[in-house]
């Protein structure tokens, strides 16, 4: 059993309010650093019977303007057709997730683009990692690739296997550390978000060292002064979901908001 199928079973036994969730700002100031362990945050309802979430970013209530979340789908549930005004990117961490669309099991990265819709459910459960509201509004490409770093996946720089899975006005990857090494600075200079899949990371600053486990989602900020004052260490076979080139234009859009 992966840490991702003893989540899902987690998320199963828990009990949660049902009432509908308010407007709420979580994690939403992108010029701050945030981590979140899975393993110490807790479950929501959704809209949907069955469904539960986890919530790592937020900004809004049901009609949020963006959202990042973890989803977990009890057997044979289901969510209302709805559509994506501004799009959606998903991982299936666990079981199989479905739509009309097609099935998409455990290691498949999906991206539906802005206006968008379908009707997703699960026949014998699921997770997922998604992503709400945070396209560019003129992407029009699905995308559906299955989580791969076998021999055609390019080796970069330092020791990490990576496979592209978007590449654009964003860029989306996976990767592998083949050793214990560095995370390049250049993933880290228009800001990144990461979910550690597997393995887990070291930030290390000054004397202080702190450990961040598979489970975990960071997100570090634009940062202006091109200067890390953190080193971030993976050690081996370490597996990583990463975003960046995102946040320096989500940024703009949310102080044009204010």
């Amino acid at each position: 059993m992966t840490f991702w199928d003893d989540l899902y079973c987690q998320s199963q036994s828990v009990t949660v309010d049902e009432e509908a969730l308010v407007a709420t700002q979580l994690h939403h100031d992108l010029s701050q650093f945030v981590v979140v362990g899975v393993r110490k945050s807790d479950w929501v309802a959704s809209p949907a019977k069955g469904v539960l979430r986890l919530l790592l970013e937020r900004d809004g209530g049901e009609k949020t303007t963006r959202a990042t979340s973890l989803v977990a789908y009890q057997p044979n549930s289901r969510f209302e057709p709805h559509g994506h005004p501004s799009g959606e990117e998903f991982v299936v961490l666990s079981g199989t997730f479905s739509d009309e669309h097609g099935d998409y099991p455990a290691g498949t990265y999906v991206r539906n683009p802005p206006s968008s819709s379908h009707q997703p459910f699960s026949r014998d459960g699921c997770l997922i990692f998604v992503k709400l509201q945070q396209f560019d509004m003129n992407d029009d490409q699905h995308v559906v690739e299955t989580l791969s770093l076998g021999m055609n996946a390019g080796e970069v720089s330092n020791g990490w296997r990576r496979q592209m899975l978007f590449e654009g006005y964003e860029d989306v990857f996976f990767v592998q550390s083949n050793e214990s090494c560095a995370i390049p600075a250049e993933w880290l200079q228009l800001g990144v978000e990461m979910l550690v899949m597997s393995g887990g990371l070291t930030m290390v600053e000054s004397t202080d060292e702190v450990y961040h486990g598979e489970g975990s989602w960071l997100r570090f900020p634009v940062r202006s002064d091109k200067r890390f004052t953190v080193d971030i260490m993976a050690e081996k076979n370490t597996q990583l979901w990463i975003k960046t080139g995102h946040l320096p234009e989500m940024l703009v859009l949310d102080r044009n908001s204010e």
